[in-house]
């Protein structure tokens, strides 16, 4: 098959979900079908859209953001586009809208395209109120997770497969055995609101409270938008490699979502070891389960999430036990599992097409 994947603009930081959608395109690649990843730099409107794009350019520089996309995938092509136009899209079998902003760009398009497929990564409300909307544009639906797939047949759709994700064991894996653990917890800080910067920030100041000794390490794509508590190390954008070392030299992953279609983050710490202490956002719950493999808390509340954590901190036991059974969860996972679920899927939708 000729596959395309559309993101919504050129990735050049970290981002979960066009890691995904590589990821997908790689495996599909592997199994001989070829695979294009585009993305569009829409035109703006002067002088607002013109004035908010270089000011995205000089954030940038200043974050040491480079020009080159952050992802790209062995016999994949990727593809940079002014829009999303039949005239500017290579023909094929099939082309998957990956997110809200690029499905009415994807339902748009020419037969000459290929058949148009929504993946849906997340419940995109905090993105535009009306993303649920876009569910309903006619597209047979593939998304990533149960309770997404539960949300859409309650809105009387029923999507064609889930696509659980997975971890890679070549990128992370467990180095560093669980009950050998420093007094040390890693969490991701996205600025975004949905993301919880404000519970993260919080839950360090409990920690910090009560076991002044714990070591705290944050990591981001960007440089924080808000100030971090005294004393927490900062890694901005960190190597894979180093991503690895940091949750193999971790007790506990602080996860503060307060809305995830999956949650990577989690998932990469407990493949690597951390006991997981987190907001309980249905994302994080696809295959973790409070009590068993996690410790879950009300969303938005740090507090509650600071004193979890201290918790299992303060129980070695625990925190030995929750690490193991988490990662024996993630474990039965598998990306080349996922992407044989999609190549089905993809075949049964241009079968019928």
């Amino acid at each position: 098959m000729r596959i395309t994947f559309v993101l919504p603009a050129p990735i050049r930081i970290p981002m979960g979900g066009a890691k995904v959608v590589y990821t997908h395109a790689a495996g599909l690649a592997a199994r001989g079908h070829a695979v294009t990843v585009v993305a569009p730099r829409q035109p703006v409107a002067w002088p607002l859209g013109v004035l908010r794009r270089m000011a995205v350019a000089l954030r940038d520089t200043v974050h040491g953001v480079r020009g080159d996309l952050a992802y790209d995938a062995p016999a994949v092509t990727s593809l940079l586009v002014s829009r999303v136009t039949p005239s500017s899209m290579p023909g094929g079998d099939v082309v998957i809208a990956t997110g809200v902003q690029t499905a009415p760009w994807v339902h748009a398009l020419h037969e000459r395209q290929g058949v148009g497929v929504y993946f849906v990564q997340g419940d995109e409300r905090f993105v535009t109120p009306g993303a649920r909307d876009t569910w309903h544009l006619g597209m047979p639906l593939l998304t990533c997770a149960e309770w997404l797939r539960d949300e859409m047949r309650a809105s009387g759709l029923d999507p064609l497969a889930v696509i659980p994700n997975a971890v890679d064991p070549k990128d992370f894996g467990l180095d560093v055995p669980i009950d050998d653990r420093p007094l040390r917890v890693v969490a991701l800080y996205h600025r975004h609101p949905v993301k919880g910067p404000d519970v993260l920030i919080r839950a360090i100041q409990v920690l910090q409270a009560a076991v002044p000794e714990v070591a705290v390490t944050v990591f981001s794509a960007r440089p924080p938008s808000h100030r971090l508590p005294a004393g927490v190390e900062l890694l901005v954008r960190p190597e894979p490699a180093v991503l690895r070392s940091l949750y193999n030299h971790s007790s506990v992953v602080l996860h503060t979502s307060r809305s995830e279609g999956w949650g990577l983050v989690p998932m990469e710490a407990a493949a690597c070891g951390c006991a997981v202490v987190a907001s309980a956002s249905r994302g994080v719950s696809e295959y973790l389960q409070d009590g068993v493999s996690m410790r879950a808390v009300p969303v938005g509340d740090g507090v509650a999430l600071g004193q979890a954590a201290l918790a299992v901190l303060r129980d070695p036991g625990e925190r030995v036990r929750l690490g193991r059974a988490a990662h024996r969860a993630v474990a039965q996972f598998g990306w080349d599992e996922s992407t044989a679920i999609l190549e089905s899927a993809l075949r049964t939708v241009t079968r019928a097409a």
